[in-house]
């Protein structure tokens, strides 16, 4: 199966801030890099983090790794993907790892409401 995190700096990021998506093909225990490109969410300007979504189910993906999603990237996936959350502060490598361990929390909610598209959150 194909996996998709978006990346900022080595960093798990949100759809629509990660400054580039990574594709890793997953197979049992492994897990290998297979793709690496610029993020599409930003050159969009509304709902910046399904255009990252859409692009990595067209090349494959059924699971994505983020540290947030909002309610349109949710009710994008529905039916398509799962979504695992990554603490913020995870490298994409050790998310992966933790993927594969079977540590990552499935979710089938937005980790922020509607009216926070565009906002920061820090813990």
């Amino acid at each position: 199966m194909k996996v998709a995190i978006p990346v900022t700096n080595g960093y798990v990021d949100g759809p629509g801030e990660g400054e580039k998506v990574r594709i890793y093909e997953v197979n049992g225990t492994e897990a290998k890099l297979v793709e690496e490109y610029d993020n599409p969410a930003l050159n969009a300007t509304y709902v910046r983090g399904v255009h990252m979504l859409k692009s990595a189910l067209e090349k494959g993906a059924t699971a994505f790794i983020l540290v947030e999603i909002g309610p349109p990237g949710i009710r994008f996936l529905q039916g398509k993907a799962k979504v695992f959350l990554a603490e913020p502060g995870t490298t994409a490598d050790e998310a992966v790892k933790m993927f594969l361990e079977g540590k990552l929390v499935e979710t089938d909610k937005p980790t922020h409401g509607e009216h926070h598209e565009g906002e920061h959150h820090h813990h």
